[in-house]
């Protein structure tokens, strides 16, 4: 497009040379400009959460964690005890953690890491009560694992030590029931 003084009348007499304007990009090329970079950043998103679950499943199978562990695999799941805990990996490829076997208290392990003990950790999303906690788990030589501790990210504990911070008793050890 050009622009010219004798175009525009007297607003502008004194331009005495035209100006060449660029054309104007249409609503489709802006809209492609504007969508290509979102795209690449919601595919980085993904790919960087996709990722990051690959590497939480692939140190806890390394680690030996994948599968259900309790003190006694023989006795029946209770509700809300806790006595039946079972790692495993979701359908969309995911770590999860379920205790007792209740289809309602599974919750999202959103990161493992190995310690130089060689305790883990994972980092464990509870929606229920609206906040992560970090579980430390070791594993004793005859294969068993217990907590050593538990904590909030307000670093309150309710395991420290391999104890019950309200009790005092040792954590029992789980054993592997698959």
């Amino acid at each position: 497009m050009r622009l010219c003084a004798n175009d525009l009348g007297s607003v502008v007499a004194p331009l005495t040379q035209c100006i060449k304007m660029p054309p104007q990009p249409s609503l489709k090329d802006r809209m492609i400009s504007v969508s290509r970079p979102l795209l690449a950043i919601v595919l980085c998103a993904s790919s960087a959460s996709a990722a990051r679950a690959d590497e939480t499943v692939d140190t806890a199978r390394a680690w030996g964690l994948i599968g259900t562990w309790a003190v006694g695999c023989s006795a029946p799941p209770v509700r809300g005890r806790g006595a039946i805990i079972s790692y495993e990996v979701s359908g969309d490829g995911k770590l999860i953690y379920r205790r007792d076997h209740d289809p309602s208290d599974v919750n999202a392990v959103a990161n493992a890491r190995v310690e130089s003990d060689e305790t883990l950790v994972l980092s464990i999303v509870l929606p229920k009560a609206r906040q992560t906690r970090e579980n430390g788990i070791a594993k004793a030589a005859d294969g068993s694992i217990r907590s050593v501790f538990n904590r909030g990210e307000d670093d309150s504990y309710t395991i420290r030590d391999g104890r019950f911070v309200a009790n005092g008793k040792p954590t029992p050890a789980l054993r592997k029931c698959d």
